[in-house]
């Protein structure tokens, strides 16, 4: 019951936040245009990426470190926040037209929310961080709303955003876990000393899995434009963002669970499999629905631009089923498995994505061969890592945690 209590929590939270998410995307599709939406979901998907590689993977150490590290990892966290996303916002400028100072704000702030989130999910206060979830979708609603101008949009969501952050991290934060020698130059060296192989290993696997995630957008509207990228964002928004959503949403559960497993040498097989039949089982409702009820969505309710989306939500069926019934499961080896191999699985993924959407439109300039290459390539992928897992798990199973 504990498993279906806490990500459901997370869960529920995550579909109120899709819904206000879902309600922004078309506002803005209506009130702007699509090309617009694509030039959104771009800007969103260059700040998802940065924030990753701000914190480089920093965060998974937030519930997994004893109680007397934890004020350092969450300053060590910080300083990443603020210091990396000044050089990657400086180098993306150089590529890409956008407002500068506010995608820094929002690359850095956004870092601090997933601080936040993981701190949270250490104290495993799942009520608040479903709190901060809704909070942080109703902010982009609301600065869409009070923007006359899409220009501005940008500066009031990232002002508000990190007002708001700022407030969830005093909430979540006891300020008596810190301590002044944690603030030190030669602390953060040491800390970063100490935990150089996670860093070095997961932090760039979950750099590449972000990247993996957030590259079809930017490369869609490099290839193509930014109004099919904009059917992309729709597609994503309304049929890929509640799968990924529900998949995270059990990943943080059993992220938070697993590590204090971990921590105690053990490994629960029968709620592996728990979480394993529940993902197969919402994995194949939500292919279902997405092939018959979105077409009928966007026909009856959402209006004729909105139609020209459906043949992008039907290429991509085999991702979003691999997305919710395998991916989520990757997390075992984050947790119990080695580092080198959780970092291949996030490399293999970025190689089909170069593979399908770089290489593939460079030589066949074609949206639906390059969409089915990406789909049907990572679904492949992802079972025969299924597969990898099932076996790991079994093998924990019978020898225990080493």
């Amino acid at each position: 019951m504990s498993l279906i209590k806490g990500a459901s929590t997370i869960g529920g939270a995550s579909v109120i936040s899709q819904l206000i998410g879902a309600f922004t995307i078309l506002f803005m599709s209506y009130r702007f245009g699509m090309s617009d939406v694509g030039n959104y979901a771009l800007t969103f998907s260059i700040i998802m990426i940065g924030a990753q590689i701000t914190l480089y993977g920093s965060h998974f150490l937030l519930p997994k470190v004893n109680q007397q590290d934890i004020g350092k990892a969450v300053v060590f966290c910080m300083l990443q926040s603020w210091g990396i996303s000044a050089i990657y916002i400086y180098i993306v400028s150089h590529f890409f037209e956008l407002p500068f100072v506010a995608i820094y704000v929002l690359t850095a702030s956004y870092s601090m929310m997933i601080i936040s989130e993981y701190v949270f999910l250490r104290n495993k206060i799942f009520s608040k961080l479903a709190i901060q979830r809704i909070s942080v979708t109703s902010i982009v609603f609301l600065a869409l709303l009070v923007s006359w101008k899409i220009e501005y949009f940008y500066y009031i969501w990232a002002g508000a955003h990190l007002c708001l952050i700022g407030y969830w991290l005093y909430k979540c934060l006891d300020f008596s876990i810190f301590s002044k020698s944690d603030f030190l130059p030669t602390t953060q060296v040491r800390f970063f000393i100490k935990h150089w192989n996670h860093l070095s290993r997961v932090g760039t696997a979950e750099v590449v899995a972000n990247a993996s995630l957030q590259l079809p957008t930017v490369l869609i509207n490099y290839w193509f434009s930014p109004l099919v990228a904009g059917y992309f964002a729709v597609v994503n928004r309304f049929c890929l963002s509640p799968v990924l959503i529900l998949g995270q949403s059990v990943r943080n559960y059993t992220f938070s669970k697993w590590s204090e497993d971990f921590r105690n040498k053990v490994f629960n097989y029968s709620e592996f499999k728990q979480v394993r039949l529940f993902l197969v089982v919402i994995a194949s409702v939500t292919v279902a629905g997405i092939y018959f009820v979105y077409p009928w969505l966007t026909q009856h309710v959402l209006g004729e631009q909105w139609v020209q989306s459906v043949e992008t939500s039907r290429l991509m069926l085999p991702y979003v089923f691999a997305m919710l019934a395998f991916v989520p499961m990757t997390v075992i080896e984050l947790i119990f498995g080695a580092p080198n191999y959780f970092l291949r699985i996030q490399c293999e993924q970025l190689v089909i994505v170069i593979l399908a959407l770089v290489i593939i439109p460079f030589i066949y300039k074609s949206y639906v061969v390059s969409l089915l290459a990406f789909t049907v390539l990572t679904a492949g992928r992802y079972l025969m890592i299924y597969i990898k897992i099932n076996k790991h798990a079994i093998v924990l199973r019978n020898k225990g945690v080493v």
